[in-house]
Order: C-alpha cells, then structure tokens, then sequence
C-alpha cells in the first residue's frame, strides 16, 4: 500500500508543472506557419500567466508490467503567490482512495487515509518543506511538488524554440487550436526541456497542456500521461492552509514510511 502511495505522490506531481516529451497529434485544415504557430503559443503563455489565478482539471495515469494507477481531480491556484490546491482520486491497483495537496510558497501539505496509519493522533496533514524535500518513489519532491502551473507557463513562454500546428479542439466550451511546442534549458530550477502539447484558445488563453514523462513505480519505469485542463483565468482563489494543530511536520522533507 504505501508503495503504491508513492506512485499516487508521483503522479500528482505531474500537472503541476514537469516537463514534458511526446504526445499525440491530430489533423488539421489550416496551418499557421512555424513562427506564427510559435508567437501564438508564447503570447498565449505570457497572457495565461499574467492573468494570475486560474483553476485546473487533471487526469494522469500509467501502465507497467505490475499495476495501473489513475488520478483525477481539480484545483485552483494563485501563481503569484505560489499557493494552490488540489483535491484528487486515485485507483493504484486494487487500492482507491483520495489526496488533498495544499501548496503555499515552498510549504505543501498532504492529507489522505493512506497516510493516516503513519501520523501521531489528532494529525490529519503532513507538511513538507519544499526546499529541503528528498524523493519519493524515485521521485524528486522538491523539483515536482512544489511547482504551480506558472512553471509549465514559463517554460512555454520563454523557451520555446520551435512550434507545430496540429489541430482543432474544443476545450470546456472554447474553441481552441492544438500546438506541439519544443522548449529548451530551465525553467528556474525545474528541467524545462522537452515538447509541450498545447491547446491554445480563440481567446488566447492556455487551456489544456498534455505532458508524458519518466516516473517509478517499484522498480520498474513507467511513461507517466498528464492532461491539465485551465480556465477560470484571473478568478478569485481561496486557498485554506491547514492549522498547525492537525499537521505533522517532516524534519528532513520525506514522507513517514515514503521517505528515500
């Protein structure tokens, strides 16, 4: 069980900002030509990110020779001031449950009954310092957990080299055209290098990214789908930290019974 809570902790991690390489592509009937398509995706990063507040709909999942794991939930966050939520299901094989993860600056907070066992009494919550996080599952928390969507936004809008138009798409009622964007270098401190796929709206907003990626589970590596689907752009976003007296804190930023 706690095992597959790592693998749940990796995946979650996900549409918060990692980078991303491969994705699928679908047809198109009119093309922009590779710098257009490319100042499209740029100008609609910047513009999503400077709207501030957003909310967040993700989907992950991975296949290896051993279990399935799926995870679903939605969210909102304030990337100004790196504070966010998510409120998640999974399904790690034959174990479903949920996870609450609140990010406030370089703190995040975990709350789910497979933790529950490890906690003092009264302790709901686990709090991890971001910059001091180790690993979990194979898994960096401190490049990973403490990431907003604004991560993957500055790597769209500020290194990007090269763009490809795909298609068409309608995203949560917009109409929006899908891109593959190749980045390149950092993002901060988080590996910005890889290819983006991005579905950039009629209203020039970013409002899905899809990214696959490199994670662990046991000791077998797994190809990691995210889908992160954005829209309230510049709403108000509330975000309740959890109180000092329902959360344990880490000292060295693993997770009891997780840490590496």
């Amino acid at each position: 069980m706690l095992r597959r809570a790592a693998v749940v902790v990796a995946l979650l991690a996900l549409p918060l900002g990692a980078a991303a390489c491969g994705g699928k592509s679908s047809s198109s009937t009119t093309t922009q030509s590779a710098s257009s398509a490319l100042d499209t995706v740029v100008a609609a990063a910047k513009k999503t990110a400077a709207a501030g507040t957003m909310k967040l709909t993700v989907r992950a999942g991975t296949t290896t020779s051993s279990e399935n794991v799926l995870v679903a939930g939605t969210g909102a966050f304030d990337t100004p001031n790196h504070k966010g939520e998510l409120h998640l299901r999974f399904a790690a094989g034959p174990i479903a449950s949920t996870m609450d993860v609140v990010l406030d600056g370089d703190s995040i907070y975990l709350r789910s009954p497979l933790f529950s066992i490890l906690l003092p009494a009264g302790k709901s919550w686990i709090k991890i310092d971001a910059t001091k996080a180790g690993s979990v599952g194979g898994v960096n928390l401190s490049s990973l957990l403490s990431q907003d969507p604004s991560a993957a936004l500055d790597a769209l809008a500020t290194h990007t080299t090269s763009v490809t138009q795909l298609g068409t798409a309608t995203v949560g009622g917009v109409t929006t055209t899908h891109y593959r964007a190749h980045a390149s270098g950092t993002s901060g401190s988080t590996k910005a290098a890889g290819v983006y796929n991005v579905w950039v709206g009629s209203d020039g907003y970013v409002h899905r990214v899809r990214t696959v990626a490199a994670a662990a589970s046991g000791s077998s590596a797994a190809s990691v789908t995210a889908t992160s689907n954005l829209s309230g752009f510049g709403d108000t976003v509330d975000v309740t930290v959890p109180p000092a007296s329902q959360t344990y804190e880490t000292k060295n930023g693993t997770i009891p019974g997780l840490g590496g």
